[in-house]
């Protein structure tokens, strides 16, 4: 089971394709607060956390880990048992669909 910090690597690497330095700026933070709770040394506020919750599309009780198999959770499984090659495939599909998503906002 992944923990709060390797969750929120997984999100910003893995789903958005973010670097620290991007997504600390989106999230209006510091890029040394985004390391600390990817490496476990610090956890976000409260209010900071349902923030994170909402800008990676998933729930506060996924992040924290008291969900016990989301729909989401289900769905990153059968995506990390994937191959590469079809993971940057359906990686680039999600990341076209999210950027028509944010052009019709």
């Amino acid at each position: 089971m992944q923990s709060f910090g390797e969750k929120l690597k997984s999100l910003r690497v893995d789903v958005k394709r973010l670097t620290l330095a991007e997504a600390a700026k989106q999230l209006g933070v510091s890029k040394s607060n985004v390391n600390n709770w990817e490496r476990g040394i610090a956890k976000p506020s409260l209010e900071m956390l349902c923030k994170l919750a909402s800008f990676y599309n998933c729930t506060v009780d996924y992040l924290t880990g008291y969900e016990r198999k989301s729909s989401h959770a289900k769905a990153m499984a059968i995506f990390e048992n994937l191959p590469e090659e079809y993971q940057d495939h359906i990686a680039a599909i999600i990341e076209d669909y999210n950027n028509m998503v944010n052009d019709k906002a």
